[in-house]
C-alpha cells in the first residue's frame, strides 16, 4: 500500500533561506505512544533559524547545538517548532488524546512542524486549545516562548508597582513577557527598534526605549526587574540600575554571567539569574487559559501558505516583520 504524501520545509544543508526547499514527503506514522497531528498552523521564529543554520547565538550552546543538530549536515530534515493542529492518529497506548483534539505546542528538539502533519510523544510539551482559540493564534503564541516568559516572570515574583524592564520586548519571548508582567501590575518599560515601538505599546509597554538611539543604562533610572529577552548585558553595566534587591535575568548568558550569579544569588541584595525554561503542563495550560480569555495575545505580521514556505524564512531572515510570521501548511495558493 503506497503511504500518503505531504508538503514539508526541507533542507538537506546549513544556511540561509536558499537551502530550503519543499517536498513531498510520506505522512508520518504514530508509534505506539504518539500522535499523528495535522498542522493547522506553525510559526516561524528564532530557533528555526538556529536549526537551518546549524550555529547557535549563545556560546554555552554552540557545542551542544552542533551534536543536537549536526556538526556539517542537518540531522533532522524537516525544521519548525511551535505550532497548533488537530489529532488525527493516536497510537495504542496512547490515553492523552483523542481523534479530533485541538492542540497547540513545540516539538522540543524534534522539529518537524513546517510540515502538513507531525508526529510527537504524548508526553511532549502539547496541551489542549480551548475551541474559541484559532490556530493562528495558538501558532503565533509561541508554546516555547510563551512558556520561558512565564518561567521569566514567576522566577522575577513581579508584583503589582514594580518598575520592570523587558530588554528586546518585540522579540518572541520579550511579547509574551511583556503582557504577563502587566498583568501582574508592573510598570513596564520595553526595549525595542523604532519601528517595533507602536507594537510593543500595543501589548501594554508603559514606555518604549529606542535601544538604537538610547542605552536604559544610562538614563538614571532604576528598576526591581529586568529581563533580557535580547542577552548578554555585563553585570557592571546593569547593576547600577538595579533597585537594592532588584533582579537581572538572561535568557542566553556566558561563563561571567554564570558566576556573578554564583556571587550574587539568595544574598538578600541585586541578582543575577541565569534562567533555563523546563517545560511543564502548568504553563501550557495557563498559557491556553490566557488565549482563550483574551488576556494574551501574539501580534502576527505576515501569513504565509504552504508553498510560499521559503519566502517566510526570507522575510525572518531580512527582519521584514513587525510582530509573528504565520505558516499555514495546509494553505496552497500556488500554480
Amino acid at each position: 500500500m503506497t503511504k500518503q504524501s505531504m508538503k514539508a520545509l526541507y533542507q538537506e544543508a546549513f544556511g540561509g533561506p536558499e537551502v530550503l526547499q519543499i517536498r513531498d514527503l510520506p505522512i508520518p506514522e504514530p508509534k505506539e505512544n504518539e500522535v499523528l497531528i495535522k498542522v493547522e498552523a506553525a510559526h516561524m521564529g528564532n530557533g528555526d533559524q538556529v536549526a537551518r543554520t546549524g550555529n547557535s547565538p549563545w556560546p554555552l550552546m554552540k557545542i551542544p547545538a552542533k551534536i543536537m543538530m549536526g556538526f556539517f549536515k542537518p540531522k533532522l530534515k524537516v525544521p519548525g517548532g511551535e505550532f497548533s493542529g488537530t489529532v488525527t492518529r493516536v497510537g495504542s497506548n496512547v490515553s492523552k488524546y483523542k481523534v479530533g483534539d485541538r492542540v497547540f505546542g513545540f516539538t522540543d528538539m524534534q522539529f518537524g512542524a513546517h510540515a502538513q502533519f507531525v508526529c510527537l510523544p504524548e508526553t511532549a510539551p502539547i496541551g489542549l486549545l480551548d475551541d474559541t482559540v484559532s490556530f493562528e493564534t495558538a501558532a503565533a503564541i509561541g508554546g516555547s516562548n510563551a512558556q520561558t516568559a512565564m518561567h521569566f516572570v514567576r522566577t522575577a515574583d513581579i508584583k503589582s508597582g514594580d518598575q520592570v524592564l523587558i530588554n528586546g520586548a518585540s522579540g518572541g519571548i520579550g511579547r509574551v513577557a511583556t503582557q504577563l508582567a502587566k498583568a501582574k501590575g508592573a510598570i513596564v518599560t520595553g526595549t525595542c527598534s523604532a519601528q517595533n515601538s507602536e507594537l510593543v505599546l500595543a501589548l501594554g509597554a508603559d514606555e518604549v526605549i529606542d535601544y538604537r538611539k538610547t542605552d536604559f543604562t544610562q538614563q538614571g533610572k532604576k528598576y526591581d526587574v529586568i529581563i533580557d529577552c535580547a542577552g548578554f548585558l555585563p553585570w557592571h553595566k546593569v547593576e547600577p540600575v538595579l533597585t537594592p534587591k532588584g533582579k537581572h535575568l538572561l535568557a542566553m548568558f556566558g561563563f561571567s554571567h554564570l558566576w556573578k550569579q554564583r556571587q550574587t544569588k539568595g544574598k538578600g541584595g541585586k541578582q543575577q539569574l541565569c534562567v533555563l525554561a523546563p517545560s511543564s503542563p502548568d504553563k501550557l495550560e495557563e498559557i491556553g487559559k490566557r488565549l482563550a480569555d483574551g488576556s494574551l495575545k501574539p501580534i502576527i505580521s505576515h501569513r504565509f501558505s504552504m508553498d510560499k514556505a521559503i519566502d517566510a524564512a526570507w522575510a525572518y531572515e531580512n527582519k521584514r516583520r513587525e510582530g509573528c510570521i504565520v505558516l499555514l501548511p495546509q494553505e496552497w495558493n500556488g500554480q
